[in-house]
């Protein structure tokens, strides 16, 4: 059995579902991809989930239809690339009318969670995302709180969905000490994750990550154990069990978008107590 899976986005233009509920062992999220061409656009109609579609590369213009009103009129994000570029986003609530054009074409990627009820739509530019830049050494990265967890920048936008990003240094962690979030107790509960990777060198211009996910019994023996090495930028893995944690390949910066949901908006994770000892890691 496999408790990590890895997904590969298939370059379909327009909206392309990559990880659901029928595909996944995850119970309460998923995950999608935008792509237009130059002069392309998409219509679609929200049911049954919020989303938070976070620009990639290239740019958009965003309308947003809700009860017969349009509560988001034209407005425009653009992004050279994930390493250096604050993102722009949008969040849409179920029960809308979303439509998104790209003079020069466009990537965005998409998280989605299951309810009937949202919270009001939202555009965020990039001066509207909180970054900063914790940890020591190797464990240095920038975070980038795009719709944060309760108590967190933004945490008010979205009804369920927690997400950000993270940019490693060249050979850098990204998550040291692995965490998990599987089980209802003081120090964590109940959240479905999934990752999306982009990944960049100053050598040939790619790169890799090393994603490790593994559980552990009450006295610290491993449960089960698994490495997936992904080299292609076109990828996401869903996490919806174990202790997980990223390493960038030697002369690679890794990029990684993250989100998160659960029944309900909180955030409790447990951190490999077992590492407890290592400073400079997570601030």
């Amino acid at each position: 059995m496999s408790y990590t899976k890895v997904y590969q986005f298939q370059d379909l233009s327009g909206y392309e579902s990559v990880i659901s509920r029928g595909n996944s062992a995850l119970t309460f999220m998923g995950f999608g991809r935008i792509l237009l061409k130059p002069g392309q656009s998409i219509e679609y109609e929200v049911t049954g989930q919020e989303q938070a579609i976070v620009l990639q590369q290239g740019d958009f213009t965003a309308w947003v239809e809700a009860g017969g009103a349009r509560v988001i009129d034209g407005a425009k994000g653009t992004r050279k690339n994930v390493y250096d570029d604050l993102p722009t986003a949008l969040y849409v609530p179920p029960k809308v009318k979303v439509k998104l054009f790209s003079e020069t074409g466009m990537e965005a990627r998409v998280f989605t969670a299951d309810c009937e009820e949202g919270n009001v739509p939202y555009f965020c530019p990039p001066e509207n995302v909180e970054e900063g830049e914790p940890g020591e050494s190797i464990y240095k990265r920038k975070y980038r709180f795009i719709f944060g967890q309760p108590g967190k920048h933004n945490d008010h936008i979205t009804k369920l969905l927690i997400v950000g990003e993270t940019v490693s240094i060249p050979g850098g962690w990204i998550g040291f000490p692995a965490h998990r979030h599987d089980y209802e107790t003081a120090k964590e509960c109940v959240l479905d994750e999934i990752f999306s990777f982009q990944m960049t060198s100053e050598g040939t211009g790619k790169g890799g990550v090393m994603q490790h996910g593994y559980d552990l019994t009450p006295d610290n023996k491993k449960l089960w154990d698994e490495v997936n090495v992904i080299e292609e930028n076109n990828t996401a893995i869903a996490l919806p069990a174990g202790y997980h944690t990223t390493v960038a390949l030697p002369g690679t910066k890794a990029y990684l978008l993250w989100g998160l949901a659960g029944e309900t908006k909180k955030y409790k994770v447990q951190f490999d107590e077992r590492y407890d000892w290592l400073e400079g890691c997570l601030y």
